[in-house]
Order: structure tokens, then C-alpha cells, then sequence
């Protein structure tokens, strides 16, 4: 399972996650987006300290040092099976903090005023964290898809990154440091980008994805057949009912 085959099921995806992001963007230019206020309110009011410190815990995991480490961590693991999937992780490594710095000016929003339990630098749109989390830890299912076929795991990886990002999420809207609509917008764009990630190693000339454009053209009878696929690993996560893995 990847996002290329999500998409390929659920074709909306990606573009409704393009439309969020730009919607969003100009809803906080134009001061329409009226519902993250109460949203920040509900939140202050509902803090303790047990819960305040979880989410200092989890924001944690979204901050520069640790995506830093994680990404570098993927690149290197990935690199021997497949280095345009290692490549393409330090790409976002250093484009991804570029295109958020040029968003923050484009946008230009402040960030929620008062009750912050950490400090939050800069503009407010989009939230860096989560987009740093998802451009980071949700590379992994990737890098897994590189050495097992076990649907189990795969699922496992993917679900729990996710669910990381999404946490972070919270954790920043939570701590007073970004409106709702920031961390929604970080989260959409961490979906498009993952997406353009695995149209660069879904390319018809990346052999380490061979296998699995070679099981789905199985499962297509009246598909042209391949070229001679050069000898790679495959870097694809378990299909439904198959043993060949899909393509990252």
C-alpha cells in the first residue's frame, strides 16, 4: 500500500488535499477562518499539568533535531536499495524548511497571543511540527517497504507514523502555539509531498521499484508488457493477497 495506490482508489485525495492547503491560506489572509479561536479556548481551558507535559513530550519529537536525525537515519538505510528514495528524503530534508519559511511570509499570520507553554518563533501559518513530522518519521513505511514484504509490519510502521504526526498536530495547537488551521494546512502538504516523493521513485527507470509495477501489470492481463527490468531489490509494501510489496 502506498499513496500511488491510494490515490489510484480514492483519485479526490491529493487534490482535495491541494485545496485545503490553498483554501486555508487564504482564509487566514482574510480573517475568515473564524473557528480556530474556540477551538484554541477549549483547549487552554481543558490543560493539566499531566496533560501539558505529554504534549511538550510529543511536540518534541517534531523539532529540528530529532526530524534532522530521523531523515538522516531513512537516507542512510534506504540508500543501498534504492538511493533515489535516499536522495529524494535529503531533498526534503533541506527543501522542506525553505518551502515552509517562504509559505510563513506568503501568508503572514500571527500566531494565537498569550497562554503558550512553549516558545513559538515566526509566523503562524502553516505549523512547521507536523509538516516536519510527516516529511521525517512518515518516510519510514518507505524505508520498511525496502526490507519486508509482511503486510503486518508495513500497516504497523504507517499507521503509527501517522498517528505521530497527527499527535504533533495537536500538540502544537495544544501548547498555544498555532491556530487549528495551521496544523490541518502542515499535515495537508506533508500528504502532497510524500505523493511528489513517490512519483520521483515510481519513475519507469527507478529498477528498485520493478517488482511492484510488475504486479500490478499482472493483475491488468491487457497491459503492454515490460522492458527487461534491471537488477534491483524491490522497495514496495505488501499488495492485497500478494507477495510482491508496493513500490516507493
Amino acid at each position: 500500500m502506498t499513496v500511488r495506490r491510494v490515490h489510484a482508489a480514492h483519485g479526490w485525495i491529493l487534490p482535495a488535499a491541494a485545496i485545503v492547503v490553498c483554501a486555508l491560506a487564504v482564509g487566514a489572509v482574510a480573517g475568515w477562518l473564524v473557528w480556530d479561536e474556540p477551538i484554541t479556548r477549549w483547549m487552554v481551558d481543558s490543560r493539566t499539568e499531566a496533560w501539558n507535559d505529554l504534549f511538550r513530550r510529543i511536540s518534541f519529537l517534531g523539532s529540528t533535531k530529532v526530524v534532522v536525525v530521523v531523515s538522516l537515519a531513512a537516507a542512510a538505510a534506504s540508500w543501498r536499495r534504492c538511493p533515489r528514495l535516499a536522495i529524494a528524503i535529503l531533498i526534503v530534508l533541506i527543501a522542506r524548511p525553505l518551502a515552509e519559511a517562504t509559505l510563513k511570509e506568503i501568508v503572514n499570520r500571527d500566531r494565537p497571543a498569550g497562554d503558550r507553554l512553549v516558545r513559538g518563533l515566526g509566523y503562524s501559518f502553516p505549523s512547521g511540527h507536523p509538516l516536519a513530522t510527516a516529511a521525517s518519521w512518515c518516510m519510514l513505511p518507505l524505508v520498511v517497504a525496502l526490507y519486508t514484504r509482511r503486510r503486518a509490519v508495513w500497516w504497523s510502521v504507517a499507521i503509527g507514523v501517522w498517528t505521530l504526526a497527527v499527535l504533533v498536530a495537536v500538540s502544537r495547537v495544544w501548547l498555544g502555539v498555532h491556530w487549528t488551521s495551521d496544523v490541518i494546512a502542515g499535515l495537508a502538504l506533508a500528504v502532497l509531498g510524500i505523493a511528489l516523493i513517490e512519483r520521483l521513485i515510481l519513475a519507469d527507470d527507478c529498477g528498485c521499484i520493478r517488482s511492484d509495477v510488475q504486479s500490478d501489470r499482472a493483475a491488468t492481463p491487457d497491459a503492454d508488457p515490460l522492458p527487461p527490468a534491471r537488477s534491483s531489490p524491490a522497495t514496495s509494501a505488501p499488495a492485497p493477497g500478494g507477495s510482491g510489496t508496493p513500490s516507493r
